[in-house]
C-alpha cells in the first residue's frame, strides 16, 4: 500500500512537471506554442493591474490574513478587518440561522452538517427549480398555444371545406342564374314576337269599331293611320298563310277594306256628283263656255280639289300593290271623267255651233277658232286633272278625244263639200302649221288629242 502511495506520488509529480513545462512553452517568447496579439497582452496586463489592487473580503477569518502576502496586504486593512474571531464567527452562525444552537457531540455536528449540505444543495437547486419552472410553466403555454393552434387549423379546414362548398354550390348557382336569364331572354325575345304578330290580329277589333263608328269621317286624322294600319294586317295575313286563323281573318281585313273603300269612294263620287248637280242647277240652259267656263266648270272643280286629293294620293300610293285600290282608281277616274263629260259636252256643242253660225262663210276662220277653241278645251281638263289625280290614265284621252269629234263632226261635212283647191290648201296649212306645230308641239301631251282631231280632219 505504501508502495503504491509512493509511486502515485511520483506519477502525480511527473505529471505535474510536464504540465508545467509545456505550459510555459505556450507564452514564451521565441518559438511561443499560441503567441498571443498585443491586444491580448495588453488585456492580461491590465487584468493583473486590476487583481491587485482587489479589497480583501470581510468575511475572511483573521488567521487566513496571515497566510497573504506582503504584496496582498498593501491596501490598508482598518476598515475592512473584524474586531475578533469571535465576531466573525458570530455573524458566521447567524447567516446560517445557529446563533441560538449549540453543537456538542459529533452527532449534532453531523447533524447539523447534513442539513446544512442540504439547505446549499437546496440552494444551489432553487435557481435550477425555478428555472424548470419556468420553463415547465412555457411549456405549458406553448402546448396550449400549439393546441390552439391546432384548433384553428382545425377550424380552417373546416372553414376551407365549407368554403370550397359554398364556392361550388355558388358556381352551380351562377350557372343556374345563367341559364335561367339566358332562357328568361329567348322567352321575352318569343312573348315580343308573339305579341308582336298577335297586334296584326289584335287591330281587327279596332279597326272594325272605328269603322262601324257613326262618327267617322274620312277627312278626320285618324282615318288614314287606321287605313295604313289596315293596309299592314292585310299584307301581314296574306304573308303567312301558315297560320290556324288565316283564312277567317284574311276575310274580315278584306271586309274592313272595303268597308274603308266604299267610305273613300262615296266621299269623293258624291263631291264629284255635288259639283255637277251645283254646277248644273246654276246653268240648265248650257251657257256657252267661252262665256264662264272658268267661273263655272273650272274655279268650283280647282276650289273642291283638296277635299278629295289626300284621299285620291293614298289611293294611287296602294293601287300598284294592292288590286282592290286598283279598281277603286279606275271607279274614280271614270266617275271623274263621266262628271266632266256631262259639263262639258252640251257647252263644247253649243259653243262649237255658235261659232259655226258666226263663221258661216269664212270656213278657215271657223277652223281655226274651233281648234284653237279645242286646244284650249283640252289643255285646261289636262290642268284640271292635274288638281286631282298625280298619275296619267288613258280615259282622259279618251274623253278628250270624244269632245273633239264634236268639231269633227261639224267641219268634215262643210270640207267634203269645198270645190275650191285654194280653200282646201289654206285649211290643210292653218290645220298642219297653226294647229299640229304650233299649238301641239309646243304644248306637248297637253294637246295630243286635240291634234288627234285635226289629223282627222286633215
Amino acid at each position: 500500500m505504501l508502495m503504491m502511495a509512493v509511486v502515485d506520488l511520483s506519477v502525480l509529480d511527473l505529471s505535474e512537471r510536464e504540465t508545467r513545462e509545456k505550459l510555459s512553452l505556450w507564452d514564451r517568447r521565441s518559438d511561443a506554442m499560441a503567441p498571443l496579439t498585443e491586444r491580448q497582452t495588453d488585456s492580461i496586463l491590465e487584468i493583473r493591474a486590476a487583481a491587485e489592487n482587489l479589497p480583501i473580503p470581510a468575511e475572511l477569518p483573521i488567521e487566513d490574513l496571515c497566510s497573504l502576502t506582503s504584496r496582498s496586504l498593501c491596501a490598508p486593512l482598518t476598515a475592512m478587518v473584524p474586531a475578533s474571531t469571535e465576531d466573525i464567527l458570530l455573524k458566521g452562525f447567524q447567516s446560517l440561522g445557529l446563533e441560538n444552537e449549540r453543537i456538542e457531540t459529533a452527532q449534532q455536528f453531523f447533524s447539523w452538517f447534513s442539513k446544512l449540505q442540504t439547505q446549499m444543495d437546496q440552494d444551489e437547486g432553487a435557481k435550477h427549480r425555478q428555472t424548470r419552472d419556468h420553463l415547465s410553466g412555457f411549456q405549458e403555454q406553448c402546448d396550449a398555444i400549439l393546441a390552439d393552434v391546432n384548433t384553428a387549423l382545425q377550424h380552417l379546414d373546416s372553414l376551407q371545406k365549407q368554403y370550397l362548398f359554398v364556392s361550388t354550390k355558388t358556381g352551380t348557382l351562377h350557372e343556374a342564374c345563367e341559364q335561367l336569364l339566358k332562357e328568361q331572354s329567348e322567352l321575352v325575345d318569343l312573348a315580343e314576337s308573339i305579341q308582336q304578330k298577335l297586334s296584326y290580329f289584335n287591330e281587327l277589333e279596332n279597326i272594325n269599331t272605328k269603322l262601324n263608328s257613326p262618327t267617322l269621317s274620312v277627312n278626320s286624322e285618324g282615318f288614314i293611320p287606321m287605313l295604313s294600319k289596315l293596309d299592314d294586317c292585310v299584307e301581314y295575313v296574306s304573308s303567312h298563310p301558315n297560320f290556324k286563323d288565316y283564312p277567317v281573318y284574311l276575310v274580315k281585313f278584306k271586309q274592313c277594306l272595303s268597308k274603308a273603300m266604299q267610305l273613300m269612294k262615296t266621299h269623293t263620287v258624291n263631291t264629284l256628283q255635288n259639283l255637277t248637280s251645283q254646277l248644273t242647277k246654276r246653268d240648265p240652259a248650257g251657257v256657252p263656255i267661252v262665256d264662264n267656263a272658268f267661273t263655272l266648270y273650272y274655279v268650283k272643280f280647282r276650289a273642291s280639289a283638296p277635299k278629295v286629293r289626300t284621299l285620291i294620293e293614298q289611293i294611287e300610293q296602294r293601287s300598284e300593290k294592292i288590286p282592290e285600290y286598283q279598281q277603286l282608281l279606275g271607279e274614280i277616274h271614270q266617275c271623274y271623267l263621266e262628271q266632266r263629260d256631262q259639263l262639258l259636252s252640251p257647252s263644247i256643242t253649243s259653243t262649237i255651233t255658235d261659232l259655226t253660225t258666226q263663221n258661216n262663210k269664212d270656213h278657215c276662220a271657223l277652223v281655226r277658232s274651233g281648234c284653237a277653241f279645242m286646244a284650249h278645251v283640252c289643255q285646261d281638263e289636262h290642268q284640271l286633272y292635274n288638281e286631282f289625280f298625280s298619275k296619267p290614265t288613258a280615259k282622259l284621252d279618251e274623253l278628250l278625244e270624244k269632245l273633239c269629234l264634236s268639231l269633227y263632226d261639224v267641219l268634215r261635212p262643210l270640207i267634203i263639200h269645198f270645190i275650191h283647191l285654194e280653200t282646201l290648201s289654206e285649211l290643210c296649212g292653218i290645220l298642219k302649221n297653226e294647229m299640229i306645230e304650233d299649238h301641239v308641239q309646243n304644248n306637248g301631251q297637253t294637246h295630243c288629242e286635240a291634234a288627234q282631231g285635226c289629223c282627222n280632219i286633215f
